[in-house]
């Protein structure tokens, strides 16, 4: 990503403001969060992009099943493709090793990835919302859970590359 001046950090922190806006009113789940405008521009002055704008989340009982929405903003003037989005339960968001932030699972709850083969490509300046329905054991405790996802780049014949990451605690009742 091009560094940005200080217009174009203010024009993209309003076009990223107003699909986080968009975000949420669609957002079916009953929790959100999203960017702060000083968050925002601390990932556009950085140098991995597409980044993770927003997620939108609901509870669910045991046995059921939870919605997660995240969305995402290619900020760079190219397009980005083979792009993915991978969700899983675990304490894995307080590690700042991606390596090991991965591979940090309950492996009771499914792993699942979107969109399908050929993955996302986003365009200059675009944003996309993807969508997940992730099942809960009928097994787990009554608690709290810690849901991940992480925004990767894949590549078909070399290192994919790590983008972002965002976290969500949902509750199972």
């Amino acid at each position: 990503m091009a560094k940005l001046t200080a217009k174009e950090i203010k024009e993209q922190t309003k076009k990223i403001e107003d699909a986080i806006a968009k975000h949420k009113r669609e957002s079916k789940g009953e929790h959100f969060t999203s960017l702060k405008p000083e968050e925002i521009k601390a990932k556009l002055k950085r140098v991995n992009s597409p980044i993770i704008t927003s997620q939108g989340w609901s509870n669910t009982t045991p046995g059921g099943t939870f919605n997660y929405g995240v969305g995402l903003h290619n900020p760079d003037p190219v397009s980005a493709g083979n792009l993915y989005v991978h969700v899983w339960v675990g304490s894995g968001n307080v590690d700042p090793t991606v390596g090991t932030f991965l591979i940090n699972v309950d492996p009771r709850f499914p792993r699942l990835a979107q969109p399908p083969f050929f993955g996302l490509t986003l365009a200059p300046g675009a944003f996309a919302t993807l969508n997940f329905s992730i099942k809960v054991p009928t097994t787990v405790e009554k608690t709290v859970y810690l849901g991940n996802s992480c925004l990767m780049q894949l590549s078909s014949h070399d290192v994919g590359k790590y983008l972002d990451r965002g976290s969500f605690p949902f509750n199972v009742t």
